[in-house]
């Protein structure tokens, strides 16, 4: 415990050894006057915590057994190497700083060396005994299931059964080599290694965050004190050990040595900057942690080394906040193992599209200092009868952020029907002006047409457009009913874009002027005239089948004719020719007669 002696530095003080005692309760009484203007300013207790409240330097190592808060306004300097006791918290204030100039260590370490199959140990006990054990210490039991093999030289132990193994070896001062051999899929610490001899020391152990080794990994369990920095928490050619330190304000390490005190975590609205500094062992696979956009500078440093990474962002969600439910999310490349995830927007435009850790780190340092940025695009589509509107973007490396899908917006500007007036039953004609004054064309949009809420009979209006595209299309407007109307035209808007109906059209569409309906009157010779032009109908179609029937007879006989006159033809041509003979046969007789007929009478 910490009592003030004056106002620049806390010492021991004698007087709490005895304040339970009547003289030292009136010698404190009595004291209270003076002490009170040099330490209540600066700091209090009240046996459960310390509380500076000015300006405060530390320079006697000794042990902070409370918890300690520096509150606004105030500073502490620790200038001697000071012990934590085990669970003790720091607190600094925002507008308060801390500054350690001497170590800041806790009086429990605990920590392993994680152990794989080609991990090696480098001991040197130096010259305690000529030969005896080395008893390599592990944090559970190895089961029956795994192979465990730990060899020293031409020594080698089955660790299968037990949390520990004895293995002879020389302690003479010659170096040893421990060499693992490992089939088994649970993580295993070496928790301390010990040289068992007979000699005056009895044994000698080196504890896990002391060990040299290759292959392993550092591991810190549990912290044994907890340091908060809302403030300004500087360490200076310190070493702080064994601490869970958290910087929500500005944190600063230079020449500092870290050990047993990561992960150390960067809220978002923090910063830390290591320089020429040195990060030994983390409970988890990073000695850093930055959240969100909490800000890193890592310049001439090393880590943990290993599987440990130095340092990664992790994001506390990866969410997008676009512009339409039942949008299909479809992001490649992300996270820390390059991550395909697909999901979709629900009906607010909202989608939380990376779920797990590994998906949520956008950046990272390795182990071996080689710095490491996601490459991940997310492709956004929304599918509707009008189209599919897709637009792709980088995957946002923010908790939180928008985007938008390009979508139509289609508006009727104006309605202009040919005429003021119109008969019932009777289509009254009209131009309709359409636009598509958005970011995407559209295809196939039927328009209805209303007067009020009632649906109206009109021809069927349809139109695809481009952006920026303005069309006319033409509008066939029948009522039944008489009465002054005007005709109001909207799209019809697909399912999957009622949500949003605002956004991709006007919701109030357009009117066209007045339109005075009427019945029609019938005059008394309108019947008439029907039956006139009833009667003309009936008169022509016959007038159409007597002219195809006359032509058909007229085929049909000149058909006969030529039959006929080619039959006739034949005929005589065979006469003559008999004629021509008989002819020939009378020559040798007697003279031809000039006349047949005359020659027939002779005959």
């Amino acid at each position: 415990m910490f009592l003030t002696d004056g106002a620049n530095s806390i010492s021991d003080c004698w007087l709490h050894l005895t304040m339970r005692t009547a003289v030292s309760l009136v010698f404190l009484l009595l004291m209270a006057p003076l002490l009170g203007g040099l330490s209540s300013a600066e700091m209090t207790t009240d046996e459960t915590s310390i509380t500076v409240t000015g300006t405060e330097t530390w320079d006697a190592s000794n042990p902070i057994d409370l918890d300690l808060t520096i509150t606004e306004g105030a500073s502490l300097f620790i200038d001697d190497s000071t012990t934590v006791v085990q669970g003790v918290t720091i607190t600094v204030e925002e507008g308060a700083s801390l500054t350690i100039n001497g170590d800041l260590l806790g009086d429990d370490y605990d920590a392993g060396l994680l152990i794989y199959n080609d991990t090696e140990l480098n001991l040197n006990f130096g010259d305690v005994a000529e030969t005896g054990q080395v008893r390599v210490n592990l944090d559970h039991v190895i089961p029956e299931t795994a192979m465990f093999n730990i060899t020293i030289g031409n020594e080698t132990r089955d660790a299968v059964g037990s949390d520990y193994v004895d293995i002879p070896a020389a302690l003479n001062g010659t170096p040893l080599v421990v060499e693992f051999y490992v089939y088994y899929f649970f993580a295993t610490q070496v928790t301390s290694v010990q040289a068992l001899h007979s000699g005056s020391s009895g044994s000698d152990t080196v504890n896990a965050e002391d060990l040299d080794h290759t292959g392993g990994s550092l591991k810190w369990n549990s912290a044994a004190f907890t340091l908060n920095a809302h403030g300004s928490v500087s360490i200076n050619n310190a070493t702080i050990g064994g601490a869970d330190l958290t910087c929500a304000g500005s944190c600063s390490m230079n020449g500092a040595t870290v050990t047993g005190s990561a992960p150390i975590h960067v809220t978002d609205s923090g910063s830390l900057s290591v320089d020429e500094s040195m990060i030994q062992g983390s409970r988890t696979d990073e000695d850093i942690i930055v959240h969100d956009t909490g800000d890193i500078t890592y310049t001439e440093s090393s880590g943990t080394g290993g599987f440990t990474d130095a340092w990664i962002r992790l994001l506390s969600q990866r969410a997008l906040h676009t512009n339409s439910g039942n949008i299909t999310v479809h992001a490649t490349g992300l996270g820390y193992y390059g991550s395909t995830v697909d999901n979709i927007t629900n009906e607010a435009g909202h989608v939380n599209y990376a779920l797990s850790e590994h998906a949520r780190i956008v950046e990272w340092m390795d182990g071996d200092g080689v710095y490491h940025k996601e490459d991940a695009e997310i492709l956004l589509t929304l599918s509707s009868s009008w189209g599919n509107y897709q637009t792709t973007i980088v995957a946002p490396m923010v908790p939180l952020e928008t985007a938008a899908v390009p979508l139509p917006y289609i508006d009727v500007i104006s309605i202009d029907m040919e005429d003021n007036t119109g008969y019932t039953n009777m289509g009254l004609s009209g131009d309709v002006v359409i636009e598509n004054s958005g970011e995407a064309s559209v295809s196939g949009v039927s328009f209805w047409c209303y007067v009020g809420d009632e649906l109206q009979d009109t021809s069927q209006l349809t139109v695809s457009l481009e952006p920026g595209e303005t069309k006319t299309i033409y509008v066939t407007w029948r009522t039944s009913s008489a009465g002054v109307e005007s005709l109001e035209c909207k799209p019809l808007i697909p399912n999957v874009l009622k949500s949003i109906t605002s956004d991709v059209s006007n919701t109030n569409g357009a009117t066209s002027q007045e339109v005075s309906w009427s019945v029609a009157e019938e005059t008394e010779d309108q019947p008439w005239i029907i039956f006139a032009m009833l009667l003309a109908v009936v008169l022509a179609g016959a007038w159409v089948v007597s002219n195809q029937a006359t032509k058909a007879a007229l085929r049909n006989t000149k058909e006969e004719v030529e039959e006929s006159d080619s039959m006739e033809k034949s005929y005589l041509e065979d006469n003559e020719v008999e004629t021509e003979e008989e002819s020939e046969d009378g020559d040798s007789t007697s003279e031809p007669s000039g006349n047949v007929w005359e020659s027939a009478s002779e005959d």
